[in-house]
């Protein structure tokens, strides 16, 4: 269900960027979400630079979604 009521408006590999980010959404009041995806040796990551073990996916809901992407 949350797939149809949010949308990805930023996705980044650093913890620090999307904690930017973050910040920018409070600041106006938009109402976030963060999810993270690790990768793991059992998903074939052999050699995978530690930084880019874990994505970071920022949501909004749909209809703060223009508003969120002008501001980012």
């Amino acid at each position: 269900m949350y797939a149809f009521t949010h949308r990805c408006v930023f996705s980044s590999f650093s913890a620090e960027e999307i904690d930017r980010r973050k910040q920018v959404l409070k600041a106006s009041g938009i109402a976030f979400d963060v999810k993270m995806h690790h990768s793991n040796m059992q998903t074939g990551a052999v050699g995978q630079l530690p930084e880019y073990n874990t994505a970071y996916d920022l949501y909004v809901r749909n209809e703060d979604y223009e508003r969120a992407a002008a501001l980012l």
